[in-house]
C-alpha cells in the first residue's frame, strides 16, 4: 500500500466479497452506504475473534455478564419498594414518586446515548468502570441522605449508573451473538429475576420491618462491584490479549474515522458504495483537542439540550400541585416555556450544526427503527400511566404482608422474564419477529382491560394476577421484537447507538406517562378522598393520606377510613388506566409497518458481516429455500444452530 500523508493512519479491518483484491484494504458490503466504524466496535470484534480461539473464555464472558444481570435484577426487585418508605419518611409520598420517576427517567434516558458513544470511542469494559462508579456513589448518597434533595441526587446518580449497566450488558450481547440467537441471549439477561422474585420479598420485608430502608439501598454499593468485577477483568484481559496477538490496534482513536473514505481514495483505493471501513490512528491531538473532539462525537451539547428540555417541560406536571398558585405560578410557566424552547433548539442544532448528530440521518429514515421507537415509547407511556400508583393501591387494598405485596409486585416482571427466552427461541425457530410482536401487543391489551375494572381486579385475586401475567407475556413478545428488529436494521457501528436511542425514547415515553398520570392523580385523588372518607375525616386527614400512603395501611383493614381510601384510590385509578388502555392500540398499529427482517447468522441484517467483523459467506438467507421440510429435520437443524 502506498504511504499516506499521515503515516500513522491505516485501515485495520475489513471484509468483503471481491470488492478489492488488494490484500491490505478490503471492504464489506452494506445496504446503508459507507459506514465508518469506531474503535470500541472494532475492539469488540477483535475480542470476539480472540474468544473464538478459546470457547471457554466466551462462556466465561457470558457467565460474568449474567452474574452482573443477577445483581442488577436483585436491585430492581427490591429498591423500588423502598421509595415508598423514603418518600413517606420525608412526608412527600405523592409528589416525590412522580417527580422522581420523571427526573430519573429523563436523566437515565439522556445518559444512554452518552454512554453508548463513550463505549464506541473507548471500549466496553472501561465503560463498565465508568457507570459502576456512578452506581456506587449514587447508592452511598441515597443511603446516607439527610434531606429529600440529597435522596433525589443519589437516585439520579443511581439512574445513570444502573441504566449504563443495563445498556452495556445489552451492547455486549449484541456484540457477541448472531441475529438468530439475539432475542434469546438478550432475554437471558432477565432470567435472574425469576430467581430473585422468590426471595426479594423476604429481603424487603426484613428491611422494612426494621425500618432500615437505608441499608436496602446501601448494600448494593457493595454487591454490584463484587458481581461486576469478574466481567470487567475478563473483558480487559481479552482486549489486551487481542492487542498482544496483533488483532486490533489498541492505540486507535476516533479522530480520523469520519475521513475514512477520503483517506482510502487518497491512498489510491476507491471505497465502494456500502463499504464498512474501520481505521486506526496514533493519537496526534492535545488532550484539550481530544476532549473537544470526543464531546463532538458524543454530541454532548445536543444531548444536554434534549435532557434539560424534557426535564423542564415535564417536571412542572408533578410540581404544580405543591406550587403556590399551581399552573399560574411564574416558575411553572417559565420552566415549561424554557423547556419547549430548548427542545426546539435541540432540533435546529441537530439539523444545522451537530458534527455527529445523536440520531444520524440513516436512523431517522430507518422505518423499522422508527416504528420500534413508536412502539416502545408509547408502550412505556401507557405502562407508567397504568402502573405508577397501582402498587400503592394494592398496598392498601389487600391485607397482605410486605412479602406477599412484593411477590405480587414482581408478578409482571416474572412474566416478562419467563416469556422472554421462549420468545427468543420462537424467533430462532421462525427466523422472524413481526407476527410474534403483533400477537404480544394484542395480549397486553387484554391484560390491561382486566385492570380497568378495579374492584374485580382486587377483590378477585385470580383476575388480579392474571392481568399482570397477560401484560407481562404480551409485553415480553413486544419488547424482544422491538429490540431485535432495531438491531437487525443497522450495521454493527450503530448497534450501541440504536440500543441507547430506543431506550432514550422509551424513557421519554415513560416520563411523559408519569407527567400525565400525576396531573390526573393530583386532581382526582384529593377529590375522591373527600368524597369517600367518613364524614368525620378532616381536611387535614385528606392531606395526610394523600401525602403518606403508609398512614392508610396503619388503619385496620375494615376501618371506615381505610375502606374509604381504597374506594378513592380505585376511582382515581380508573382515570389513569382508561387512557392508558386507549394508548396501547398505537403500538399494535405501528407493529404492522415494521420490516420483517430474516434473522440469520450475521451480526445484523444490512451487512454480510458476522460478529467477528469478517464476511459470512452464507448469511443464512438461503434457509428459506433449502430448509428441510420434515419437522424432525427442522428440530435437529434448530438445535444444531444451522
Amino acid at each position: 500500500m502506498a504511504n499516506s500523508a499521515d503515516d500513522n493512519i491505516h485501515p485495520i479491518t475489513t471484509s468483503v466479497e471481491g470488492e478489492s483484491d488488494t490484500p491490505d484494504k478490503k471492504f464489506a458490503k452494506s445496504k446503508v452506504g459507507v459506514v465508518v466504524q469506531s474503535q470500541g466496535v472494532t475492539r469488540m470484534e477483535a475480542v470476539y475473534r480472540e474468544a473464538k480461539t478459546n470457547h471457554t473464555s466466551l462462556w466465561l464472558v457470558a457467565i460474568s455478564v449474567l452474574v452482573c444481570a443477577w445483581a442488577y435484577s436483585l436491585d430492581s426487585s427490591t429498591t423500588s419498594y423502598y421509595s415508598i418508605d423514603a418518600s413517606s419518611y420525608f412526608k412527600q409520598h405523592s409528589s416525590i414518586l412522580s417527580t422522581l420517576s420523571i427526573a430519573t427517567s429523563i436523566i437515565s434516558a439522556v445518559s444512554k446515548p452518552f454512554i453508548a458513544k463513550i463505549s464506541d470511542i473507548t471500549s466496553r469494559p472501561y465503560t463498565y468502570l465508568l457507570v459502576l462508579a456512578f452506581y456506587v456513589v449514587g447508592y452511598i448518597i441515597a443511603a446516607s441522605c439527610k434531606t429529600i434533595s440529597a435522596y433525589i441526587v443519589g437516585e439520579v446518580f443511581v439512574a445513570i449508573g444502573s441504566s449504563g449497566l443495563d445498556l452495556t450488558n445489552d451492547i455486549i450481547v449484541a456484540d457477541l451473538t448472531p441475529l438468530e440467537w439475539r432475542g434469546f441471549a438478550s432475554s437471558m439477561l432477565s432470567t435472574p429475576f425469576i430467581i430473585n422474585t422468590w426471595f426479594s420479598g423476604k429481603i424487603v420485608q426484613a428491611i422494612d420491618s426494621r425500618n432500615q430502608w437505608r441499608w436496602g439501598y446501601g448494600m448494593f454499593a457493595i454487591i454490584m462491584p463484587v458481581a461486576l468485577g469478574p466481567a470487567i477483568a475478563l473483558l480487559i484481559w481479552l482486549d489486551r490479549k487481542a492487542k498482544k496477538h496483533g488483532i486490533v490496534n489498541i492505540a486507535s482513536s476516533n479522530a480520523v474515522r469520519r475521513d475514512a473514505r477520503e483517506l482510502a481514495e487518497k491512498e489510491g483505493h476507491e471505497a465502494p458504495h456500502g463499504a464498512v471501513i474501520a481505521l486506526a490512528a496514533e493519537p496526534s491531538r492535545t488532550w484539550m483537542e481530544a476532549l473537544k473532539h470526543n464531546l463532538e462525537e458524543i454530541d454532548a451539547f445536543g444531548l444536554i439540550l434534549l435532557g434539560f428540555g424534557w426535564s423542564l417541560l415535564l417536571l412542572p406536571f408533578s410540581l404544580k400541585t405543591y406550587a403556590d398558585g399551581g399552573w399560574k405560578n411564574p416558575s411553572m410557566i417559565a420552566m415549561m416555556v424554557v423547556g419547549g424552547l430548548l427542545l426546539i433548539a435541540y432540533v435546529i442544532y441537530e439539523i444545522l450544526w451537530a458534527r455527529v448528530p445523536s440520531a444520524p440521518r440513516r436512523l431517522v429514515f430507518n422505518k423499522t427503527f422508527v416504528m420500534a421507537v413508536i412502539i416502545d415509547s408509547i408502550y412505556m407511556m401507557a405502562g407508567n400511566m397504568r402502573g405508577l400508583y397501582w402498587s400503592s393501591y394494592v398496598y392498601i387494598a389487600k391485607p397482605w404482608s410486605y412479602q406477599d405485596w412484593v411477590y405480587y409486585g414482581n408478578t409482571l416482571t416474572l412474566a416478562l422474564c419467563i416469556a422472554g427466552p421462549f420468545v427468543g427461541l420462537v424467533q430462532r425457530w421462525t427466523h422472524r419477529y413481526k407476527a410474534i410482536q403483533i400477537i404480544g401487543l394484542a395480549i397486553k391489551i387484554i391484560g390491561m382491560g382486566i385492570m380497568l375494572k378495579g374492584d374485580m381486579a382486587t377483590d378477585n385475586t385470580v383476575a388480579m394476577v392474571l392481568s399482570m401475567i397477560l401484560v407481562g407475556f404480551g409485553g415480553s413478545m413486544s419488547v424482544v421484537g422491538s429490540r431485535v428488529a432495531s438491531e437487525a436494521s443497522v450495521p454493527h457501528q450503530d448497534v450501541a447507538l440504536v440500543i441507547s436511542l430506543l431506550s432514550l425514547w422509551s424513557k421519554v415515553g415513560s416520563a411523559i406517562g408519569s407527567a400525565i398520570v400525576v396531573v390526573i392523580w393530583s386532581s382526582q385523588m384529593p377529590m375522591q378522598l373527600r368524597a369517600h372518607l367518613p364524614s368525620t375525616a378532616t381536611e387535614s386527614d385528606v392531606t395526610k393520606l394523600f401525602g403518606q400512603v403508609t398512614l392508610i395501611r396503619d388503619y385496620d383493614f375494615n376501618d371506615p377510613m381505610r375502606v374509604g381510601a381504597i374506594v378513592a384510590y380505585r376511582r382515581a385509578l380508573y382515570y389513569c388506566i382508561a387512557p392508558a388502555l386507549g394508548l396501547a392500540f398505537i403500538p399494535l398499529i405501528a407493529a404492522f409497518f415494521q420490516n420483517n427482517y430474516f434473522l440469520g447468522k450475521t451480526q445484523n441484517a444490512v451487512t454480510n458481516l458476522g460478529n467477528d467483523g469478517l464476511p459470512v459467506t452464507n448469511d443464512g438467507n438461503d434457509i428459506e429455500t433449502t430448509s428441510p421440510r420434515s419437522k424432525k429435520e427442522k428440530f435437529l437443524q434448530f438445535w444444531a444452530g444451522k
